[in-house]
């Protein structure tokens, strides 16, 4: 399992809310999607990261291989200078695969790292925001014609082998520049024709179908996905177990697809992976989708998580706006579903759509809303005060059926007796009557648009 999964994301910059601006909500769903993938990628804590852009600069028959390390660059080109990239790139990988390709009858050069292009910058923006800091490896494409892409898939596969690696490959690409008026390309109407064969195409998992569209409807649509794509499936075989398509749009005259190509099997607790080896990640866009899905009145049916985290588990979802201020708290302390997936899923929806001390949360909100998953340990019965910490504790307060539930280390909860009062108030615990009180502890990841991940907690 040397390629454990291949995906396929966007590069336009305004997928970036802080390139976008008050566009943002207009391609609101890609810029989740992106997050989401890039989430994935992570998870799978994949030893190299193999980044192929249809961006860099090309040759007319040479394969690009960047030797350097760190990758960098910037926004300023479209109007944010103030945000750029910084990765490890990976000089080994670089050397091995350099090598594999020449066994192959592929023809290289090396490319530079130090200034890199939008169609490697964006997908790298995605990568860092979802805690990636390992090494990657950039690869520039030729020119288009040498219909050498499937084999150079094979080359990486191949020194991903000989390396007793596990390599995830990104395929960096758009599909029609041409869907609208105001496209960059100008607009042509069997654009859209393009975009349909293939996404249709990868929807179904056909991905040498999707490689194959005829020359003529390319240059209509002047794409500039199927050759890194080309790569992606090549270096899989063309199989395309677990394949998944996140979402389709247009919003600007291009079309952004983001997709997991392949994916032998889920994501597993790597050197990469967060807290305790949980797959934050997963869970965490799990919770987005569940959302999503629910303010949108659509059907959303989760991924199963990588065993063994997808045990019944307590759940808390909370969300939060931009400023921090609480917009939704919904959980369940004892695990109403046999995974854990779907517990995150059905709390996140609640979160976001139940509270009633709040109003549903709206499609355009969602962009710029935090989500926070606590995992809850099994409650245990406390037989004395000394036993309770707000800051590490939460507590269940319950009196015949009635019940209170407080998480650990809220901000204006400092002493046991104020955790105690507060609990008891949620629960609407009636006076006179003595109390049952448990205690069970958390671990937690925060997602913030626009942040790094965070994971914060004990052993829960």
């Amino acid at each position: 399992m040397a390629i454990p999964c291949s995906v396929l994301m966007c590069h336009a910059p305004i997928v970036i809310p802080d390139v976008a601006g008050h566009r943002a909500r207009q391609c609101a769903e890609t810029t989740r999607a992106m997050r989401d993938i890039a989430s994935r990628i992570c998870a799978h804590g994949p030893d190299v990261v193999v980044l192929v852009s249809p961006h860099s600069p090309r040759h007319a028959t040479r394969w690009g291989i960047c030797t350097q390390s760190p990758l960098s660059g910037n926004f300023g080109k479209f109007g944010a200078d103030h945000i750029g990239v910084n990765v490890p790139g990976a000089p080994p990988a670089a050397a091995r695969l350099v090598t594999t390709a020449r066994e192959m009858r592929l023809t290289t050069r090396e490319i530079a790292g130090d200034d890199l292009d939008h169609g490697a910058l964006v997908p790298l923006y995605f990568l860092r925001q979802a805690g990636w800091d390992g090494p990657t490896l950039l690869v520039a494409l030729p020119q288009t014609g040498t219909k050498t892409e499937e084999r150079m898939g094979q080359a990486i596969a191949r020194a991903a082998d000989e390396a007793g690696e596990r390599w995830v490959i990104l395929a960096s690409g758009d599909m029609s520049h041409r869907l609208n008026p105001n496209a960059p390309a100008g607009y042509h109407p069997l654009a859209k024709e393009f975009d349909r064969t293939f996404r249709t195409r990868i929807d179904s998992g056909d991905l040498r179908g999707a490689c194959a569209i005829e020359t003529e409807l390319r240059e209509i649509a002047a794409e500039d996905v199927i050759d890194s794509t080309a790569v992606a499936a090549g270096a899989v075989g063309y199989r395309s177990e677990g394949h998944r398509t996140y979402s389709y749009e247009g919003p600007f005259g291009v079309g952004y697809l983001e997709a997991v190509l392949h994916e032998e099997v889920p994501p597993h607790s790597g050197a990469h992976d967060y807290s305790e080896h949980r797959p934050w990640p997963m869970m965490l866009g799990i919770a987005r989708e569940a959302i999503l899905a629910r303010i949108t009145h659509n059907a959303y049916r989760p991924p199963v998580l990588p065993k063994p985290w997808n045990n019944p588990q307590g759940v808390f979802i909370t969300l939060r706006r931009a400023d921090g201020v609480l917009r939704g708290c919904i959980g369940h302390v004892d695990p109403l579903f046999a995974g854990l997936a779907e517990e995150v899923a059905d709390c996140a929806a609640a979160a976001a759509t139940q509270d009633t001390r709040f109003a549903r949360v709206s499609p355009n909100e969602l962009p710029n809303i935090s989500i926070e998953v606590s995992l809850l340990s099994r409650p245990e019965p406390v037989a004395d005060m000394s036993q309770l910490d707000p800051k590490r504790y939460g507590l269940v307060v319950s009196s015949g059926r009635a019940r209170g539930v407080l998480l650990p280390n809220v901000p204006e909860v400092n002493t046991v007796e104020d955790q105690l009062r507060i609990a008891a108030s949620k629960g609407q615990l009636p006076p006179g009557r003595p109390w049952i009180i448990e205690r069970f502890e958390v671990a937690k990841a925060v997602e913030v648009p626009g942040q790094l991940m965070t994971v914060r907690g004990g052993r829960a």
